[in-house]
């Protein structure tokens, strides 16, 4: 089958490239020009100097010194470095599947009809419109140990009270179960949007056939649903790997490091140890685990995607 070119200063054009030499296409990167740039300001910029510190010993006043490969070096001999590594997989990963059952669930609600729904929508997204800093701080008063609800609740049902965020053993989790409240709304909200543009004639169709309402949800829901749930996981792993706030000001990574991630880790280094160039180096390794995540989460569901 012949491909339909065009020929530019003797030289011929396939044809899916020649909008992009079109004035149109010229205009439109013209316009975008200014968005670029102050992106480039904010975002490139700052990651192009944190690679290049990555490879300097931080001199403060005086005059930075190369040292090469060093400050890797000096990251993956740390031994704190693993079990941080260890506490952001496990924070991420059990964030983003609670958030996504919590959020599917109450899509699946949501998208019934009665009496208060649209109450009821507003009331489990409230949570999202809350600033970080609000929600750690209020949630750092529930966890609290003679005050907060949850003792309470504890000790009215005949159980001892725990310190949630002061004991190893449950300050990760505590925090998880904060920023999960936080942020499935995210998730609920974009699986409702996706269930609102199922045909209701298929469910019809199958109800017809005899189909049970778990054939419905695994056959007609489940498939349509997977496209933006794809792309909904992917975002807030990626927004979960690099949070900071409620891990900082509920636990600051503690006790110990039982707590600490990546981002507080990267933190502490730079602003309570002065290892600039450490710091640097943790950030360009938390950059690649993300942008390796990223690329190999996409090319695994290229298709469901709209990929190929």
């Amino acid at each position: 089958m012949a491909r339909n070119t065009s020929a530019v200063g003797g030289v011929t054009i396939p044809e899916e490239y020649q909008y992009w030499l079109s004035k149109e296409s010229l205009w439109g990167w013209l316009f975008l020009l200014p968005t670029l740039a102050a992106l480039g300001l904010i975002s490139v910029v700052p990651i192009l100097r944190g690679i290049v510190l990555s490879f300097y010993e931080y001199g403060g006043l005086r005059e930075d010194v190369f040292v090469g490969f060093e400050n890797y070096a000096r990251v993956f001999a740390l031994p704190d470095f693993w079990v941080v590594m260890k506490n952001t997989f496990v924070w991420s990963f059990t964030a983003v599947v609670l958030m996504a059952i919590l959020g599917l669930g109450f899509a699946i609600l949501l998208n019934r009809e009665f009496r208060g729904r649209s109450i009821a929508t507003t009331l489990l997204l409230l949570p999202w419109t809350i600033p970080f800093i609000a929600v750690a701080l209020n949630w750092t008063l529930l966890f609290n140990y003679e005050l907060g609800m949850f003792n309470g609740l504890l000790e009215v049902l005949g159980f001892q009270g725990v310190e949630w965020l002061g004991r190893s053993r449950y300050a990760l989790f505590s925090v998880t179960m904060a920023y999960v409240w936080r942020n499935f709304p995210f998730f609920m909200i974009t699986f409702l949007a996706a269930m609102k543009g199922i045909p209701q004639d298929l469910y019809e169709a199958a109800q017809v056939d005899g189909s049970t309402r778990l054939d419905l949800f695994r056959h007609i829901t489940l498939p349509f649903l997977q496209p933006i749930g794809i792309v909904t996981t992917l975002l807030q792993s990626l927004w979960t790997l690099n949070h900071f706030t409620l891990v900082f000001v509920m636990t600051s990574g503690g006790p110990g490091n039982s707590s600490m991630v990546l981002p507080v880790y990267i933190y502490r280094q730079a602003f309570i140890q002065n290892n600039f160039g450490v710091a640097a180096a943790i950030a360009v390794v938390m950059l690649v685990i993300m942008l390796g995540y990223g690329l190999v989460y996409l090319r695994l569901y290229e298709d469901e995607v709209g990929g190929k």
